[in-house]
């Protein structure tokens, strides 16, 4: 497709994950490959977050494609960046105090996006282990983005239990079909997510 001088065109999910694994930066790239439980949009999403190209109100403002408020539309303290959102904002601090509570860790306090994806290798246990911890804390970081965008365009409520039951179900569902533990069992999931490890 060409539009003025300068030529587009759609590129293939395997291009995308080669273009991904050839970019420098080690720690970008450990977000895309691994956790092959979850779905890719989950990974993509966490990429491109990782590199503050999603569309937070900070990033909007930057972009002149909105002129009125930035500030968060949980908590409206601060401006919404892409830290805020997943770190800073009460709503996102109440789902990782939850979410470590499930997964029984220590609490879990970030203060960048960056921290929140390093803090599986200070998890313990082995490397299922680190990489069910890193499906979970991506998957949660999903959700945030998904309840910010229904209480924006739908009104939504934002609710912080609500989202971490949604980590809960989901998780539990690409996980039992999509890893070799098709015997996973719902109860117990709810109980400790690492219990068949």
């Amino acid at each position: 497709m060409e539009v003025g001088c300068r030529c587009f065109e759609f590129v293939p999910l395997k291009s995308f994950k080669e273009l991904c694994l050839a970019q420098p930066d080690p720690d970008l790239v450990c977000l895309v490959k691994g956790c092959k439980w979850l779905p890719s949009k989950c990974k993509i999403f966490a990429w491109r977050a990782g590199l503050d190209c999603i569309p937070t109100k900070q990033a909007l403002v930057r972009r002149n494609i909105i002129s009125d408020s930035d500030e968060c539309v949980f908590c409206q303290e601060a401006q919404e960046s892409v830290d805020h959102l997943f770190t800073g904002c009460i709503v996102a601090m109440k789902v990782w105090s939850g979410i470590s509570s499930w997964i029984k860790s220590p609490p879990l306090f970030a203060f960048s996006f960056k921290d929140l994806m390093d803090f599986y290798l200070s998890s313990g246990g082995g490397a299922p282990a680190k990489d069910v911890i890193r499906g979970i804390i991506i998957a949660a970081c999903w959700f945030i983005w998904k309840a910010r965008n229904e209480k924006i365009f739908n009104n939504g409520k934002g609710d912080w239990l609500e989202i971490v039951g949604m980590v809960k179900s989901y998780s539990f569902f690409w996980f039992k079909n999509r890893c070799k533990f098709k015997d996973l069992d719902w109860v117990e999931w709810c109980k400790f997510p690492l219990y068949m490890l």
